[in-house]
C-alpha cells in the first residue's frame, strides 16, 4: 500500500520536475529539454498540481476505482515527455472527468457545501483541458485553470474552517463573491471577464484574510504559526494577482507576473501551508510533521517569488532568470524535506504539536 502511494506521488514529482525544466528553458537557461518547452503550463498545472489534488481526493474516497484518476493525470506526464501531446491532453481530460466523479461521490457521502465548490473547480479544469485539446492555445485556457485552483483551495479552506463561527452576512458575501467570480470566468477574458474575475479574486483574498482560520493560527506558535503565515502570504499573492490582472497589462513580462503571482505565490504557498498535514496522510501516516527548517524554505521561496515578480515588472531579464531557478529548486527541496520528515521523523527531532 505504501509503495503504491509513493508511486502516485512520484508521478506528481515527475510532472513537477518536467515542468520546472521546461520553465527554466523558457526563461533563458540552456537546458536540453527543447521539445518540452511548449508543455510547461500543462505539466505544472495538470501533471503536478492536478495529480496531487486527484491523489489526495482519491485517498479521501477510500475506493480503489478512484486511484485511476491520479493514474491518468500521472500518465499524461509520460505522454508529454515522449512528445505525444494529443494523448497527454486526452489523459488530462480523463483525469478531470474522474475528479468530477470523485467529488460527486464525496458530495453524496457528506452533502457539505464546500465539496460543491471543489466540484465546480474540477469542472473548470475539465473545461480548460477540452479547450486546450481543441485550440492548443494557452491564453484561452489559463482562466479556467485559475478557476480550478481557486475553487479547489477556497473549498478546502472552508472545509478546514467550517467550525468557525461566521455571521450570516459574511457567508452571503462569500457566496456573492464566488458567484461573481464564476460569472467572470464565463465572460470573454479580454472584455468584461477580466475585470469581473479580478474583482472577484481580490474580494475573495480579502475575505480569506479576514475570515479564514489563518488569522487565528497567527496567534499561535510552532506548526500552527507556520501554517498561518504561509496561508496569509498566499492570500496576499492572490490579492496581488487580482490587481495585476487589471492594472498590469503592458510590458514584455506582464503576463508572466500575473501567472506566477497566482500559481507560484498563491497556489504553491498553499502547498507549503498544508504540506505538514497533507503529506503524512497521503503516505498513510497519522498526525502531522513539522520541523523548523520549513521556515527557512518558506522564507526563501517567498523572497524568490517577490524578486521574480519585481524582475517581471521591471523587465530585468537576468534577475528574472535566477529568481525563476530558485523558485523551482526550493519547491523541490521542500517536497524532499517533507518526504524525509514523514519517513524519518524520529531521527530529526521534529514536532508533531
Amino acid at each position: 500500500m505504501m509503495l503504491k502511494r509513493i508511486a502516485f506521488i512520484l508521478f506528481a514529482v515527475v510532472g513537477l520536475v518536467s515542468g520546472l525544466l521546461s520553465g527554466w528553458l523558457r526563461i533563458g537557461w540552456n537546458i536540453p529539454v527543447y521539445g518540452m518547452a511548449g508543455f510547461h503550463g500543462v505539466l505544472m498545472l495538470g501533471g503536478f498540481l492536478g495529480s496531487l489534488i486527484c491523489f489526495e481526493k482519491a485517498v479521501a474516497t477510500k475506493r480503489n476505482w478512484a486511484f485511476l484518476v491520479p493514474a491518468s493525470s500521472g500518465l499524461s506526464v509520460l505522454a508529454f515527455l515522449f512528445n505525444q501531446a494529443y494523448l497527454g491532453y486526452l489523459l488530462q481530460i480523463v483525469a478531470s472527468i474522474g475528479l468530477v466523479c470523485i467529488y460527486i461521490f464525496l458530495a453524496k457521502q457528506s452533502q457539505e457545501n464546500y465539496i460543491l465548490l471543489m466540484l465546480i473547480g474540477a469542472m473548470c479544469w475539465l473545461a480548460g483541458n477540452v479547450l486546450l485539446l481543441k485550440t492548443h492555445f494557452y491564453p484561452t485556457v489559463f482562466p479556467w485553470w485559475i478557476a480550478f485552483i481557486l475553487f479547489t483551495i477556497v473549498g478546502e479552506r472552508l472545509e478546514l474552517s467550517r467550525f468557525l463561527p461566521l455571521k450570516m452576512w459574511s457567508k452571503y458575501l462569500l457566496v456573492g463573491l464566488l458567484i461573481a467570480t464564476l460569472i467572470g470566468f464565463m465572460l470573454p477574458y479580454h472584455g468584461m471577464g477580466r475585470t469581473v474575475v479580478a474583482s472577484g479574486i481580490a474580494g475573495l483574498a480579502l475575505w480569506l484574510l479576514r475570515f479564514d482560520l489563518a488569522r487565528i493560527l497567527l496567534k499561535k506558535k510552532g506548526h500552527y504559526l507556520y501554517t498561518g503565515v504561509c496561508l496569509t502570504l498566499g492570500y496576499v499573492w492572490l490579492f496581488a494577482s487580482g490587481l495585476f490582472m487589471v492594472f498590469v497589462s503592458s510590458g514584455a513580462f506582464a503576463f508572466d507576473a500575473l501567472l506566477h503571482s497566482y500559481f507560484l505565490g498563491f497556489a504553491i504557498s498553499m502547498i507549503f501551508a498544508h504540506g505538514p498535514i497533507i503529506f503524512p496522510s497521503l503516505l498513510n501516516k497519522t498526525g502531522h510533521r513539522f520541523h523548523s527548517i520549513l521556515w527557512f524554505w518558506m522564507v526563501v521561496f517567498q523572497a524568490s517569488v517577490a524578486v521574480r515578480i519585481f524582475a517581471d515588472l521591471q523587465e530585468f531579464f537576468l534577475l528574472r532568470k535566477w529568481a525563476g531557478m530558485i523558485n523551482g529548486l526550493i519547491i523541490l527541496v521542500f517536497l524532499v524535506t517533507m518526504f524525509v520528515l514523514v519517513q524519518k521523523d524520529r531521527t530529526l527531532g521534529l514536532s508533531r504539536n
